[in-house]
């Protein structure tokens, strides 16, 4: 069963995103949240503790086994802490103990593949961090009649980590969006 299907590819700024419709998704993994609405989480130590338990503790279920992301999550919000989680889709919430799991909501979601002639284009630098990309999402889906989803707190970094001895790696930007009016 696909979670995702292409709705419609956009041309901005002389790069291609896709808007994307998909569904709700499970994501096994570690998160950790910010001690305050104000701060970060400790990164390092969540992605440390993700990769200690993938190995000894693999993910049930995976949906693309070749695929892993880090979500941000409540970085667009000021009133929670805002939380960051490394994590595999899954087909189901029933992991080992040490995971934590959340659930994506599904609707409409624009991305852009982070490569180089993306971040010369929309960000006009050589090579960009995923991350980079969310506010230029942001930008195109105002200029395509669409918004950033006020409900859903969440962005994502996702990446082939199967093609990490091989950079460049395929990585995609992904934001929540609803259609203007």
């Amino acid at each position: 069963m696909p979670i995702e299907e292409a709705v419609l590819n956009i041309s901005y700024k002389s790069a291609q995103i896709e808007l994307v419709k998909r569904t709700d998704v499970i994501w096994a993994g570690c998160v950790d949240y910010a001690g305050n609405n104000t701060g970060e989480s400790d990164i390092g130590a969540t992605l440390k503790r993700f990769q200690s338990l993938v190995e000894i503790a693999p993910i049930k279920a995976k949906i693309n086994p070749d695929w892993s992301a880090s979500l941000s999550i409540n970085y667009n919000c000021g009133d929670k802490p805002c939380g960051i989680m490394f994590a595999n889709e899954s087909y189901t919430a029933d992991q080992d103990a040490r995971y934590e799991t959340f659930v994506q909501p599904g609707g409409l979601w624009l991305r852009v593949k982070g490569d180089r002639n993306n971040a010369k284009a929309l960000l006009n630098k050589e090579k960009a961090d995923l991350h980079e990309f969310f506010s230029v999402l942001r930008d195109a889906a105002a200029a395509n009649g669409y918004t950033q989803n006020p409900d859903v707190h969440v962005e994502v970094e996702y990446h082939c980590h199967a093609e990490y001895n091989t950079p460049p790696h395929t990585c995609y930007a992904y934001i929540p969006v609803i259609k203007n009016g």
